[in-house]
């Protein structure tokens, strides 16, 4: 499964404040945040701004998992966030719905996980992604 990836031409806070502000919208909870620049930093590395939101809806989720135990490996859902040179951010996420129906969750139920990544992260480019 390759990831899907946006580039903004925001800048990294923006689009991560973003994509924050849209998982809410969504009817979303941030579960956590994965920031691996600051655990470089504590372990003397440096990289660019990076983190990986893990966020979803336990009465979307559940059901799923429940009928389909193997996609709790992938659920909740995770976007990366990354800073690119030149002040700019890229928005990442694995697709699911492809692979969730060769798991067997219905077209409808594995759709609507894509739909609702690719809607976030679009909101992370705030006016324009590539």
């Amino acid at each position: 499964m390759k990831p899907i990836e946006h580039r903004s031409t925001h800048n990294f806070d923006e689009a991560l404040e973003a994509i924050k502000i849209a998982i809410g919208k969504a009817g979303l909870k941030i579960f956590a945040e994965i920031d691996h620049a600051e655990a470089a930093r504590e372990n003397g590395l440096s990289m660019p701004e990076t983190r990986v939101l893990i966020y979803g809806n336990p009465k979307v989720g559940t059901p799923v998992m429940v009928d389909t135990p193997v996609t709790a490996l992938d659920l909740p859902l995770r976007m990366l966030v990354r800073e690119l040179p030149g002040d700019r951010a890229a928005i990442a996420y694995h697709p699911l719905a492809e692979m969730f129906e060769a798991l067997g969750v219905k077209g409808a139920d594995a759709a609507r996980f894509d739909v609702a990544q690719r809607t976030i992260a679009e909101a992370g480019c705030i006016s324009s992604c590539r």
